[in-house]
């Protein structure tokens, strides 16, 4: 039997369906019902109490092929291709203890094959309550995956089609009254049934919408046709509470000889237009701190500087903005507190900043901003003071954070066409302070332009230097104080470009570092010191221990204890020979990880040293917790004695301080007779400098040592003899 264009299975002449269709209320609404069921894009079927098809639509039949001219009666684990005891079974127990349930599975009807699909079970009881039959309205959603997943990638669809229970339902009569509504159309719309049958649709309309659909019902009644019939369109509708909320309307018409009632299926999608505006915003903005991207900022402001320029004579000037060692903030303290740092930074910027300024993200600690000023001169103060208050602590979930700012500048000249020229400037003044240790503010000048075309020029050449052999080490003796004998050395690398000539190392080694080129070439270093170190030992030198210069990242991040204990299996004489320097920053940038690491190295006889003592955190705090057997006091200090008493002071309380902790001294860059005799007089153990010597090749090294007077402390030895190497 077929009803409407659905299909009822043979040789059931007391058809469940037929009972579920008596049991309604009325002939009305059970015709509207299996209307609605044949037009429905879902595959509806009706199972009696003895779980065997009574009913199915066209589609259900058409998906799963169902067969509705066969004898032998089936049922839903049947068509869809599940063994009893399956996960059917299941929904049907509970569906037939009156329970409306969802599903999703993935199921193989014998007659069509591996199928996914999604819907639910609805229990039909009878008049007296008992449950006889369920409806199935099932979705074969095999085909809409790859959809699905592009549309939820994109977050402009968060509604799944697993969610076909939560479409609002209503059937209306020609002069748009309600009929009846489901409950997830109540919910929608935030009314009770009670309020909504008998109520006209206008009432589920914004005020701006209700005259025209008094048009299109008239037009309809006069004429007899409906525009909206069969095509689904968004629209607004509006709640109870008077809110607004889009929804896709899909408007079906079913005829009862001169009586017509329309059907309407409603969805709300204003979460899919929420999503759709969250990746509008996305494309433009950062999601952490709401700033415009860098593609956005350099669109933004170059329209806004094409109006303001003509405007008036303004100063404009683009910042650019880098939290010093970010990094150590996310793995020391947590990605979450580097996250309220950020916003805390950009809440800052808006303290300080003019309010027109437009602002932006540029990277993970990078921001960039544009902003005008009556002259330069405002410009810098205002620079200033961003990074006045930036040094001010910042609390995050009760953790208090310091935060060190380097800031770059540029000043709009003529000559920019688009603000991504003066964002390239300001970045290069950027560069500029970080190399001089961060911490700053600098304003652009021509010459960093060519700064930067050098150590990029540098930075190539660098690559390449130790297979071109263009690297070389050379030694400065470190003496005695009270004995004037050689008691180790200082291995320092050197870079002799062919074109370039000899690069200082101070200009090669910061670039080594931030191109990560470090970790190579130290490598290198470590092998040509062992090398020289075990042919000295062959040779019957004297050399004493030679200390190697370490970066803060081969140091704790690096195989460094690993490395030195290959070459000391491969050199067994290198024991008790070498030392490593590192720099007191790069030593308390992870205590934890510091003392690990220099306690790795004592274990294989290496000692490490802290250079350039008094140049950076100076605590008594975290020296007398690591495991170092010697302070380098850096020449800064050393450059004064003894005629300054402040720096006087100073390196006598260093001396002091450290024998107290049992620690050897080294002061660096000893150059005349008035500086020895101080620094040996205060006790410092040990003395480096060109007083005594310059940094020379190994086979001059070997003759200073062979050849050094039984003291250095009546004259001094090398600053002239020694050739700069």
């Amino acid at each position: 039997m077929r009803l409407r264009g659905g299909v009822m299975a043979e040789g059931q002449s007391a058809d469940p369906f037929e009972a579920f269709v008596t049991a309604m209320d009325d002939i009305f609404i059970a015709t509207l019902a299996s209307s609605y069921f044949d037009k429905s894009p879902m595959c509806l079927a009706y199972f009696g109490r003895d779980r065997l098809i009574g009913f199915a639509n066209s589609n259900f039949a058409r998906t799963f092929g169902f067969d509705p001219a066969s004898d032998r009666p089936s049922t839903l684990a049947a068509i869809l291709g599940q063994e009893p005891g399956g996960r059917i079974d299941a929904l049907e127990a509970s569906v037939m203890a009156g329970q409306t349930v969802s599903f999703s599975l993935a199921v193989s009807p014998p007659a069509t094959g591996p199928t996914e699909v999604s819907g639910f079970l609805i229990p039909h009881a009878d008049r007296a309550g008992t449950v006889v039959g369920y409806m199935a309205s099932i979705e074969d959603v095999t085909d809409r995956q790859q959809a699905l997943d592009i549309l939820l990638r994109r977050e402009k669809f968060v509604t799944s089609l697993l969610d076909a229970a939560v479409d609002g339902i209503l059937t209306i009569d020609a002069r748009g009254v309600i009929q009846s509504v489901n409950r997830a159309c109540c919910q929608m719309f935030g009314f009770d049934e009670i309020e909504l049958v008998g109520a006209p649709i206008a009432m589920l309309m914004p005020a701006s919408h209700q005259h025209r659909h008094a048009g299109y019902v008239d037009n309809y009644m006069s004429s007899g046709r409906a525009k909206i019939i069969g095509t689904g369109r968004e629209v607004l509708a509006q709640r109870k509470d008077g809110s607004v909320v889009p929804i896709h309307l899909s408007v079906g018409e079913m005829r009862f000889g001169d009586e017509v009632t329309f059907i309407g299926i409603a969805r709300d999608v204003s979460d899919r237009h929420a999503a759709e505006e969250r990746a509008r915003f996305l494309t433009n903005h950062d999601p952490l701190t709401g700033l415009l991207t860098r593609r956005a900022f350099l669109e933004q402001c170059d329209r806004e500087m094409a109006v303001r320029l003509p405007s008036g004579d303004m100063a404009h000037v683009v910042f650019s903005f880098d939290v010093d060692q970010f990094r150590e903030i996310n793995e020391g303290l947590g990605y979450h507190i580097g996250d309220g740092v950020l916003k805390a930074i950009v809440a800052r910027f808006a303290e300080v900043l003019p309010r027109d300024s437009v602002l932006c993200r540029v990277g993970a600690d990078e921001f960039a901003a544009l902003a005008r000023f009556p002259n330069r001169i405002a410009a810098e103060d205002i620079a200033d003071q961003v990074h006045a208050r930036l040094l001010s602590p910042i609390y995050v979930d009760r953790q208090l954070v310091l935060v060190r700012m380097s800031i770059g500048a540029a000043v709009y000249d003529p000559s920019i066409k688009r603000v991504e020229e003066l964002l390239t400037k300001a970045e290069l003044a950027l560069q500029t302070v970080q190399h001089q240790g961060g911490n700053g503010v600098c304003f652009y000048t021509p010459e960093m332009a060519l700064a930067a075309s050098r150590r990029t020029l540098l930075t190539m050449h660098l690559a390449h230097a130790v297979q071109r052999n263009e690297l070389n080490v050379v030694f400065q003796p470190i003496i005695e104080a009270k004995s004037g004998r050689v008691a180790g050395a200082e291995a320092l690398l050197r870079w002799s470009h062919t074109n370039l000539g000899a690069v200082s190392p101070a200009e090669f080694i910061p670039i080594a570092e931030d191109s990560g080129l470090i970790v190579s070439i130290t490598d290198w270093v470590l092998e040509a010191v062992a090398d020289q170190v075990d042919r000295w030992h062959g040779e019957g030198v004297q050399c004493g221990r030679v200390f190697m210069n370490v970066s803060g990242q081969q140091f704790l991040r690096g195989r460094l204890t690993t490395r030195l204990a290959e070459l000391m299996k491969e050199k067994p004489h290198l024991a008790g020979l070498i030392g490593i320097e590192i720099t007191e920053q790069a030593a308390v940038r992870d205590l934890k990880a510091t003392v690990q690491a220099i306690s790795e190295l004592a274990s294989i006889s290496v000692e490490t040293a802290i250079d350039d003592f008094g140049t950076g955190y100076s605590s008594l705090s975290y020296v007398q917790q690591l495991p170092i057997t010697k302070l380098k006091i850096d020449r800064m200090f050393v450059d004064g004695v003894p005629h300054n008493r402040k720096n006087s002071a100073l390196v006598r309380a260093v001396v002091g301080m450290a024998h107290g902790l049992g620690l050897t001294v080294v002061a660096e860059g000893v150059e005349t007779l008035a500086q020895r005799d101080f620094l040996t007089d205060v006790g410092c153990d040990l003395l480096q400098g060109y007083l005594f010597s310059q940094p020379v090749p190994p086979k001059t090294l070997v003759i200073l040592i062979g050849d050094q007077p039984d003291s250095w402390k009546s004259s001094p030895r090398i600053g002239s003899m020694v050739p700069a190497e």
